[in-house]
């Protein structure tokens, strides 16, 4: 009789532990979709009020941006009950937009010269080799326009879809949402993520590549010389360096503050404000972050 009984006080309280164990489960289950509910709002929340500073800010300044404009320098905050949303806005104008590589007609996408010269270049400066960079050059345009006929070294939905590739997919016929989308090209993945995770972006317009001189930093300097032939990476640096904290309004300001190095023509534009930029967010929610 005692064993039957101490038989069943174990079995009690393993039953005991399941289902203590199981609504623990369930608790923390319903914290964190009521905290990725919350977050979603609160993201929404904080994403209309920079979008708000940034209209603002457009509004009454369109034309100079530096480093120590208050757009990129006063952070914000959005609170809650239970937690606390961090902000910042940074300028996305140092970075290669992978999208200029094309430029929009009527009927298709076509291939833009000038910012295929800066892609050149800026493979050059990176040290790779020029058959990748001609495999990645027609791949990129193969994937965003809109017909099926492949460039001299480019990938059509055949090769996506086909039994050498996984995942299958096809070819966007798109501009880029995301730089990551890069990764499906045979080309980029020979020549390496970091490159293109380190100067590349995609911002959904195709234009000239460009390049706000006043916001570089010096990990930049790689852009900023593959937007001229002859200018050398070190030139770069110290360009970069030695821009005002204040910045440059103008083409005829720059060249004066580097009259012996040649600014111009361009595989690109320099700009001297800014039109695309980022929203860092984080979060403080109770015990979450």
């Amino acid at each position: 009789v005692l064993i039957s009984v101490l038989l069943i006080v174990l079995l009690l309280s393993s039953v005991a532990v399941i289902i203590g164990n199981n609504y623990l489960i369930s608790l923390k289950r319903a914290s964190y979709l009521e905290f990725q509910t919350n977050s979603l709002n609160f993201f929404r929340n904080i994403e209309s009020l920079a979008l708000k500073k940034i209209n603002q800010e457009l509004r009454f300044n369109s034309n100079f941006h530096n480093k120590q404009n208050s757009l990129f320098l006063n952070n914000f905050t959005f609170e809650t009950d239970k937690g606390r949303i961090f902000g910042q806005i940074v300028d996305r104008s140092s970075c290669f937009n992978v999208n200029a590589m094309v430029l929009k007609t009527e009927s298709n996408f076509v291939p833009n010269k000038k910012s295929i010269l800066a892609f050149r270049r800026l493979m050059e400066l990176r040290e790779i080799d020029n058959s990748l960079v001609d495999e990645a050059i027609d791949q990129i345009i193969d994937w965003i326009d809109l017909d099926s006929d492949p460039r001299a070294y480019g990938l059509e939905d055949y090769y996506y879809s086909g039994p050498l590739n996984t995942p299958k997919e096809y070819s966007g016929k798109r501009l880029f949402y995301s730089v990551e989308e890069l990764k499906s090209l045979p080309a980029i993945r020979a020549i390496g993520w970091n490159i293109f995770n380190d100067d590349f972006c995609a911002i959904p317009e195709s234009k000239d590549f460009t390049l706000n001189i006043n916001t570089l930093n010096l990990e930049d300097s790689y852009l900023l010389a593959s937007l001229f032939t002859d200018l050398q990476l070190s030139d770069a640096e110290y360009i970069i360096m030695n821009i005002p904290e204040e910045g440059v309004r103008s083409q005829v300001e720059l060249s004066k503050l580097f009259p012996s190095y040649e600014l111009g023509p361009a595989n690109g534009v320099i700009n001297y404000s800014s039109k695309s930029f980022n929203l860092i967010t984080s979060i403080s929610y109770e015990d979450f972050n």
